[in-house]
């Protein structure tokens, strides 16, 4: 994206800085792209920040900046996310992770995500397991995307194993550009969700209609074959029911989500998908 270039091209070498705190990052990359740009900075929020546990002494920081910048000749308000890393004297756009033992090196930006915050572990999205468990997991999901058809049951299964020992937290992430059906389905899933009827959510992964049905009427008949249940079109495009996926979706943007499934295991990014397994019996 242009304005990325534009805005970060000079924040790719490491910079000498005193000690660093959370006003320290917001002053010096404020400052910094002011000096070295023609935007403005209008407000630099901390999405996330913690310690990175195999680069002692580093931390990184998820910075969302509100900026005002001129693009092909036009001024223009923009939002731009970016991860930071600080060890408190230097700060950085890009980190390494060496790589071991003829590994090759990895770079910590495709590695981290924020970490979930306490508010996304509410009543509304909890689906199974213990709300007390020592162990939560979060996922987002596309009741079309062929891998969450596949990690959904596993999930589901070893969280029914173990109900002790894990709470699962479920967020819509319906990918209606490439998933057109996703969207009545979806708002099919919050509905069944909210009764508590994870068969009927569950069964809705495996629905007879084409991922890029857009005619409502095949999509609802489906949904009846599949449960039993017969929605009208009027329930499932509810404000009730839209304003919920609206809210999962601004999490997802607040967690840097980009695909399905994206699961956190008790705060943190699994990226591979099998981290959340190592609690189980």
């Amino acid at each position: 994206m242009k304005y990325k270039i534009l805005v970060f091209i000079i924040l790719l070498m490491s910079l000498t800085l005193n000690a660093m705190d959370e006003s320290g990052v917001r002053d010096y990359i404020k400052n910094y792209i002011e000096q070295k740009t023609k935007s403005t900075v209008k407000s630099i929020d901390i999405i996330s920040n913690y310690p990175i546990e195999e680069a002692p002494g580093w931390e990184v920081y998820f910075l969302l900046l509100k900026l005002d910048t001129t693009l092909a000749g036009k001024s223009q308000e923009i939002m731009v996310p970016k991860r930071v890393f600080t060890n408190g004297k230097r700060i950085t756009l890009k980190l390494i992770k060496k790589g071991k033992y003829g590994k090759r090196d990895q770079d910590y930006n495709k590695l981290l995500k924020p970490k979930v915050p306490l508010d996304a572990y509410d009543e509304e999205h909890f689906l199974i397991g213990s709300q007390t468990a020592p162990h939560k997991i979060v996922l987002f999901s596309d009741p079309f995307c062929p891998y969450c058809q596949e990690k959904f049951p596993e999930i589901v299964n070893v969280v029914k194993k173990n109900p002790d020992i894990y709470a699962l937290y479920y967020y819509h992430y319906p990918l209606i550009k490439i998933h057109p059906a996703s969207d009545l389905t979806t708002k099919a899933i919050h509905i069944f969700h909210k009764r508590g009827e994870l068969d009927k959510m569950m069964a809705l992964y495996d629905l007879e209609v084409s991922p890029t049905e857009h005619n409502p009427k095949k999509i609802i008949d489906a949904i009846r074959k599949k449960t039993g249940v017969n929605f009208t079109l009027k329930e499932l495009e509810s404000e009730e029911v839209k304003e919920a996926i609206r809210t999962d979706l601004a999490m997802k943007r607040r967690l840097w989500i980009t695909g399905t499934p994206t699961i956190f295991i008790d705060g943190k990014w699994d990226k591979m998908r099998k981290a959340y397994k190592q609690y189980a019996r």
